[in-house]
């Protein structure tokens, strides 16, 4: 091969590609481009896939860093486990991080499995999630990426099991009657004379439990019963006899309000109760909260606590109003489910006064999409003083929830402190939990309260309200025309809706146009059956339609939003009932659907696109999934039930955005282009340029003025094989390595045949790499120029110079020769080769400059080192031999 032919035809292609159109005016036309790594696996394909669709495909990734060792605390129902996001290694968190799972199993030293998987923290900053358990578990966590690919488990934790249930972790009414087993309570397991009077609560004897007879008038001591001896409500209807408490016997207003003691109406009538508090440390005192706050600048465990020794405190003080939150645990709920939440709070006289105290739920679904808040808040808050103050709510989780995280807020403050204590998360028993307002009139059930029960006159006209008699609560001809003064029963005199359906025989109104009033508590149809529009149908305050070959309805409008179903049975159902509306989609078969959701708190609006499921190759619940946040946005194609990445991801950041190709079943594929500012980066993978056929370069490089690095640089572990720097220069590590020399300074030698190393035509050689030289040198001096090389062990060649014998010889125009003097007719050639290890000695006269030509093949061995000229006087003389500035050689690996 001709080298320098080859030099030449590179430098021409650098050339053209210098002048070439950039790689940003590049597109794909009908195929891919593929991201391999240096390995050649395929990290990534961009483009046309193989199934004929369009995405930019991203396969394999490392492992995660081992996460760091798991935070257990117990709780009634189980334990709780938190991660703090940091990682045992002190890595940072990786790109491709996809969530942290939580394995518990009752056998030490396990090994995390799919049938140990608990739960899953999605969330970058740490989380603490609920485990549920009866018994002592043990606790690792394991780091996934987006490709699946597990991290090495973390340490093991536990021991450790559900708090023990004692008397003060129970509601007050909480275990009642119904609650305990049959025979559960025996004389037996009744200690003698354990139960007194002042251990019976009231109402804790009824009737039913006394034998007849029992309670006698010489078992009761005079006086007694009186009035102060007898508990509030401990007397009630079925303690007494019939009739044997009458109206003369009660004084006027002896029963009040306040007389009715708390609980007098027992489970059959409405009992409010609850469940147990779900925060294992619900005051901040243990190592649950000051794990919590471990490195976290705003928030910390103060010594001043509202009836304990410590609290949660936050520092409000920011330039500008700021909101500051602390994500306490993570719950699982379900849509419809209530929470009772409460907290005490106390804020500092300086506290921003605008701000807002909170504590709240945040609802999520199974993405961990935000979907709502629950909130107890005071706004604006009370400031100053020692007085804590406690906020309190009832709160529903929305659709599609099936957790809640539980945080401390302050909200937009700017000045001051706010401490927290006492927090309470309560699940509320559907059904059992009374509000204001809550029992209506609908809520008494029938003849519940008869008219002989009712004292005659009891009930004046002034003790009802208005409008509580209707013509439904007077029985059928109760009053009688002869009862009624002529001309009571005026139009003045009947309230608006007192006359409804019931009240008017079925013919009574016809072709008539009613005008003006309103219609309360009416079915309105466009027809009884078949087409038709119906209004309120079966009080479900709901507007209905109707096909008339469909048995139920095709469209709705109501609370829970707009429901619309296509000839075909399609539906597309508008949802209002999130923090923000969102919409499915769902085929005519009901069997598949897209979603189209809005996330987010007060000041984000977040959405979310997911596509139905479908099948490709091993799995049939594949879906694309789109997300559009504040700070982030992702395509990726995804599992429906695990959430794990098959195929191709885009995710858009404020500061990167990566093009990736995940394959959560062989993370060796996983395969991520990176741009972030002046940088693009295959990671984990080749980049394969395939242009079609054009006059444009493939690969083209243009830098701006004041570039200072390198054009081209191609390492292999590290180590440069090939650079084009700024100017030009190339720069090869192997075959076709040029590395040129020159001297830059005269250097003399006096008195000295001993060769020495000449220091600025020196080079460095490889081990088993074979090299050709070439070059120059220029000297002068009566002692002539003697000349060798310095190479490592075993190192072998020839090399030749063309020079002046040692005894310089000029031809004469009489065809004699002339030693030692110059002449212009030339002087003989000394011609040569030699071994490597072998110097020569070229000749000089006086000052005259002569110059040595110089070739050479050198083999070096299984040694590398270095390799270097040598040179000396040929003959010991005073006047200085001389090796000239600009002598130059250049050394080629050719093998």
């Amino acid at each position: 091969m001709d080298i320098g032919k080859e030099l030449v035809l590179l430098r021409r292609k650098l050339e053209t590609l210098e002048r070439a159109s950039r790689f940003s005016h590049v597109s794909i036309e009908d195929t891919s481009l593929l991201v391999n790594d240096g390995t050649g696996s395929l990290r990534a394909i961009i483009g046309v896939q193989a199934d004929g669709t369009t995405a930019a495909n991203i396969v394999n990734g490392p492992a995660p860093a081992q996460p760091s060792t798991p935070i257990v605390a117990s709780t009634m129902f189980g334990i709780t486990v938190s991660w703090d996001g940091t990682f045992a290694d002190g890595s940072v968190l990786p790109l491709d991080w996809a969530r942290v799972e939580v394995h518990a199993s009752i056998v030490n030293g396990f090994t995390p499995v799919a049938a140990t998987l608990q739960n899953t923290i999605e969330t970058a900053q740490g989380a603490t999630v609920v485990v549920p358990c009866d018994t002592p578990v043990y606790v690792r966590l394991v780091a996934r990426n987006t490709s699946g690919t597990a991290s090495v488990a973390s340490v093991q934790v536990g021991p450790l099991g559900p708090t023990p249930v004692v008397a003060d972790d129970i509601l007050d009414g909480i275990v009642t009657t119904l609650k305990l087993a049959d025979d559960a309570v025996t004389e037996a397991k009744i200690a003698a004379n354990s139960v007194g009077t002042v251990a019976l609560q009231d109402s804790a004897v009824l009737a039913e439990n006394l034998a007849a007879a029992a309670v006698e008038v010489g078992k009761i001591a005079d006086n007694a019963v009186t009035g102060p001896a007898i508990a509030s409500s401990a007397v009630t209807a079925g303690k007494l006899a019939a009739n044997s408490v009458a109206a003369v016997n009660i004084q006027a207003d002896a029963i009040t309000a306040a007389k009715v003691a708390a609980g007098a109406i027992t489970t059959d009538k409405l009992t409010v109760t609850g469940g147990a508090n779900l925060l294992s440390d619900p005051s901040f005192e243990g190592a649950y909260s000051a794990a919590l706050v471990a490195g976290n600048a705003n928030f910390s465990i103060d010594a001043t606590g509202n009836g304990s020794a410590k609290s949660l405190k936050v520092n409000a003080v920011a330039g500008a109003a700021t909101t500051r939150s602390l994500k306490i645990t993570t719950v699982p709920i379900l849509a419809g489910d209530k929470l009772f939440v409460a907290i005490d709070y106390l804020a500092s006289s300086d506290y921003t006064a605008a701000a807002i105290v909170k504590f709240y739920a945040r609802w999520e679904d199974s993405t961990g999409a935000v979907l709502g808040f629950g909130t107890a808040q005071a706004s604006p808050p009370v400031l100053g003083g020692s007085t804590w103050t406690r906020v309190t709510n009832t709160v529903t989780a929305p659709a599609n929830t099936v957790q809640a995280t539980i945080w401390a807020e302050s909200y937009q403050a700017s000045a001051g402190t706010l401490n927290f204590d006492n927090a309470a998360v309560r699940p509320v028993l559907a059904g059992t939990q009374i509000q204001d307002g809550v029992i209506t009139t609908q809520k008494i059930a029938a003849l519940t309260i008869l008219a002989g029960n009712i004292a005659a006159d009891a009930i004046a006209a002034g003790k009802i309200a208005a409008d509580a008699v209707t013509a439904r609560e007077i029985a059928a001809l109760a009053v009688t025309a002869d009862e009624i003064a002529a001309n009571t029963i005026t139009a003045g005199k009947l309230a608006a809706g007192s006359v409804d359906a019931t009240a008017l025989s079925a013919t009574a109104v016809t072709g008539k146009t009613i005008t003006g009033g309103t219609i309360t508590g009416s079915l309105v149809q466009t027809a009884a059956s078949g087409d038709r529009i119906t209004l309120n149908e079966a009080s479900a305050n709901k507007i209905l339609v109707y096909d008339g070959s469909i048995v139920s309805a095709i469209a709705e409008l109501s609370k829970r939003g707009l429901l619309v179903q296509g000839t075909n049975g399609a539906v597309l159902w508008l949802d209002p009932n999130n923090a923000y509306p969102n919409l499915r989609l769902t085929n005519a078969a009901q069997t598949n659907s897209a979603v189209i959701n809005v996330s987010g708190g007060a000041s984000d609006a977040n959405i979310g696109v997911n596509s139905g499921t479908f099948s490709d190759g091993t799995y049939s619940d594949l879906k694309w999934r789109t997300f559009l946040g504040n700070d982030f946005a992702v395509i990726e194609r995804i599992r429906d039930s695990t959430s794990n990445a098959y195929g191709g991801r885009i995710e858009l950041r404020n500061n990167l955005a990566t093009l990736q190709y995940v394959n959560s079943d062989n993370t060796a594929q996983n395969t991520l282009f990176y741009v972030i500012a002046n940088v693009a980066q295959v990671n984990n993978g080749r980049l394969e340029v395939l242009p079609p056929a054009s006059a444009s370069s493939a690969i083209y490089v243009n830098a701006a003025t004041g570039y200072t690095g390198n054009l081209l640089r191609l390492s292999l572990n590290g180590t440069d094989k090939l650079t084009v720097d700024k100017d030009g220069n190339l720069t090869v590590s192997g075959i076709g390595q040029r590395v040129p020399k020159r001297r830059t300074s005269n250097a003399t030698k006096t008195s000295t045949t001993t060769l020495a190393t000449d220091t600025q035509l020196t080079w460095s050689v490889d081990a088993n790499a074979v090299y050709a030289l070439e070059g120059v040198l220029f000297y002068s001096g009566p002692g002539d120029f003697q000349m060798g090389w310095t190479y490592p062990s075993g190192t072998a060649g020839t090399w030749q110079g063309l020079g002046n014998g040692t005894t310089v010889v000029s031809g004469t125009g009489g065809g004699g020769t002339q030693q030692d003097t110059t002449s212009s007719w030339g002087y003989t050639l000394r011609t040569e080769t030699t071994d490597l290890a072998d110097a020569r000695t070229y000749g000089g006269i006086s000052t005259t400059g002569f110059a040595v030509q110089v070739r050479a093949t050198i083999r070096v061995s299984s040694t590398a080192g270095t390799f270097a000229l040598q040179w000396a006087q040929g003959g010991s003389n005073a006047t200085a031999t001389t090796l000239y500035t600009d002598s130059r050689l250049t050394l080629e690996k050719i093998g």
